[in-house]
């Protein structure tokens, strides 16, 4: 079991209880400091994500030249992308690749393929392939009429490990939408680091992407929620519960977004900076601002059907995952409210009777 996955399963106890602010979340990863060593520990490239996303320029045989210069290679992988690539080598993760059809084929187009077997008196019908296999008939280098550097490619092993790294890649990808103003690439590589040498301290694996983004959205839903921030760390549980949806951890997703509905119902607010003489007049809770977001109660909605969860089950863990939350409105008050609006039977677009009709329920 990775650390990512025993990450979740430690979390599916109930949420810690807070005297005067709420959250959930504080997970073994992320409740203790770690201090930042100056040494530099070379990373695993079969779990090491930038080391997968190399792999990924060598499906098909390629040069070190070709690897993608757009990217930042050196603050990825924690070392030039020469001394990575000679790494890969080294560990038979990468194989030279000698085959002539493979040198002839680097590079070209159908159209060049085609010029070159006229130049040699050869049939220019079929595949590429299968003009590479005539051109290679007059050539079986392929160092002359085929590219004659270094030709990369990974082995079948690193084949898989790349073909893994890019599902986790297109999860980056849908990440960066959503968490471009939640944290930036110096706060990402300082937490990077932080995990690194706590994962080291206990014998762990190479913390990977999912681990550092997992600790940041963690500590700035704890950061919110210790500013007082509380609709501020509610949107944070609703991004962990995208990004948990996103991995197929539909069960924790759901959790997630109940703990969002909960905050809501009972009218979560921003009070940052609020003197404790002015939060006795306006607290942190305001049921008299209690809301339901569309959204996140379709999220609910969509996560029970795809899990073939029953209204029952929705109810188990939305009263599991908030009955220790410290809450002015119970749990077993507020989710009979949330039950109509999953249903359909609160209409959350008819703005702002919805609201209007959901404080009355709650009275």
């Amino acid at each position: 079991m990775s650390l990512f996955s025993k990450l979740f399963f430690s979390r599916r106890g109930p949420a810690p209880k807070v005297a005067t602010i709420v959250t959930h979340s504080a997970t073994s990863l992320t409740s203790e400091s770690a201090d930042h060593s100056s040494g530099q520990t070379e990373l695993d490239w079969r779990t090491s994500e930038a080391h997968q996303r190399i792999l990924l320029s060598f499906m098909f045989p390629n040069t070190p030249e070709h690897v993608s210069e757009w990217v930042d290679w050196d603050g990825l992988l924690g070392e030039s992308v020469g001394s990575a690539i000679e790494r890969l080598k080294t560990a038979g993760a990468l194989l030279r690749v000698n085959e002539p059809t493979w040198r002839i084929l680097y590079n070209r187009n159908a159209n060049e393929l085609k010029r070159m077997c006229r130049e040699h008196q050869l049939k220019v019908s079929g595949t590429k392939e299968q003009m590479a296999e005539r051109l290679a008939s007059i050539d079986p280098s392929g160092l002359v009429l085929g590219y004659p550097g270094e030709l990369l490619k990974c082995s079948p092993d690193a084949e898989q490990i790349a073909n893994a790294g890019r599902e986790a890649w297109e999860r980056y990808q849908g990440d960066a939408r959503e968490f471009e103003h939640v944290f930036g690439r110096e706060e990402y590589q300082a937490e990077r680091q932080r995990l690194r040498q706590h994962f080291l301290r206990r014998g762990y694996p190479e913390p990977g992407a999912d681990d550092v983004k997992w600790g940041l959205l963690n500590r700035r839903a704890l950061q919110h929620a210790n500013e007082g921030n509380l609709g501020q760390c509610a949107n944070m549980h609703r991004l962990m519960g995208n990004f948990l949806a996103r991995r197929g951890k539909l069960q924790d997703a759901l959790r997630e977004n109940l703990i969002v509905c909960a905050y809501d119902l009972n009218g979560a607010q921003n009070r940052r900076g609020v003197p404790a003489e002015i939060l006795r007049q306006f607290p942190l809770f305001d049921p008299a601002m209690a809301t339901l977001a569309p959204v996140v109660v379709d999220n609910v909605r969509d996560l029970a059907e795809d899990l073939g969860f029953s209204d029952a089950n929705v109810q188990e863990i939305y009263l599991r995952s908030t009955s220790s939350m410290n809450l002015p409105l119970a749990p077993e008050k507020t989710w009979p409210v949330l039950s109509l609006a999953i249903q359909g039977k609160i209409d959350l677009e008819d703005q702002p009777r919805c609201f209007q009709r959901i404080r009355s329920l709650l009275v």
